[in-house]
């Protein structure tokens, strides 16, 4: 396996987000591109990942090739990488290669961990509701909501969506509908539903949103949450999230 990312500071942050979820990843390179699905150790958050082939300017796999490393180890690499660098990745030896050509030129090479590795299984999850929206106001009101409780409300109560956070002494909530500013560009609800999840993880899921780009929010009455979103055309990622108990 070889390739070349046409875009490394992509590739930077798409790796910092699963950091923040987890120490250790395992990409799956096939034929089409490559993907993760990983659980964190919490098991309370799930990440889904997907890019195309046409996310590296080169890109050599001729069958399907299985990589474990650290993220503290890739992280710490990826966090030399520049705007405009080149990262070339490779395997060789049980260890992943990285070159990064920039203004200079770097050479490394980590250990892949002895993968006793089962994939993980995407649960069957079935939504009663669905609400598209402008990715930079779910994240300012994330920034709101954390200034009350460390957990925040999502309702489905059309044709509203309300984002809400609630302790002992202090409120907070924040209606968007659809309308001409188009704060939220769709929205499927068979009722009212309303669910709770952690802040903290929502905020890392959000790390390489768009703020300028749609998200996706699927849930239902207290159940788990997905939040979908495109990266660019070429990567595209989500994620679940168990709900917390009211």
């Amino acid at each position: 396996m070889e390739a070349e990312f046409k875009d490394a500071e992509t590739f930077k942050k798409m790796m910092d987000s699963i950091g923040s979820l987890m120490s250790d990843v395992s990409i799956d390179f096939n034929e089409e591109g490559f993907a993760i699905k990983a659980m964190d150790p919490a098991n309370i958050a799930m990440v889904l990942f997907e890019a195309k082939k046409s996310i590296f300017s080169s890109f050599n796999v001729d069958k399907p090739v299985k990589i474990s490393v650290s993220l503290d180890d890739l992280g710490g690499i990826l966090k030399l990488v520049k705007k405009d660098d080149k990262l070339k990745i490779s395997d060789s030896k049980n260890k992943l290669v990285l070159d990064i050509a920039g203004k200079n030129k770097q050479h490394f090479a980590i250990p892949l961990i002895d993968e006793n590795y089962t994939a993980q299984k995407i649960p069957q999850l079935k939504f009663t509701s669905e609400v598209t929206v402008l990715s930079s106001l779910i994240r300012d009101s994330i920034k709101a909501a954390v200034l009350v409780d460390d957990s925040v409300y999502f309702m489905v109560d059309r044709p509203r969506f309300i984002i809400s956070s609630k302790s002992e002494e202090k409120e907070f909530s924040q209606e968007l509908s659809i309308n001409d500013n188009r704060e939220i560009f769709d929205m499927k609800a068979e009722s009212t539903t309303r669910s709770k999840y952690s802040i903290e993880y929502l905020t890392k899921f959000l790390y390489t949103a768009d703020p300028d780009k749609p998200i996706k929010l699927s849930f239902s009455n207290n159940y788990p949450l997905k939040l979908d979103y495109e990266i660019n055309s070429d990567a595209s990622m989500s994620f679940i999230l168990a709900n917390r108990l009211e």
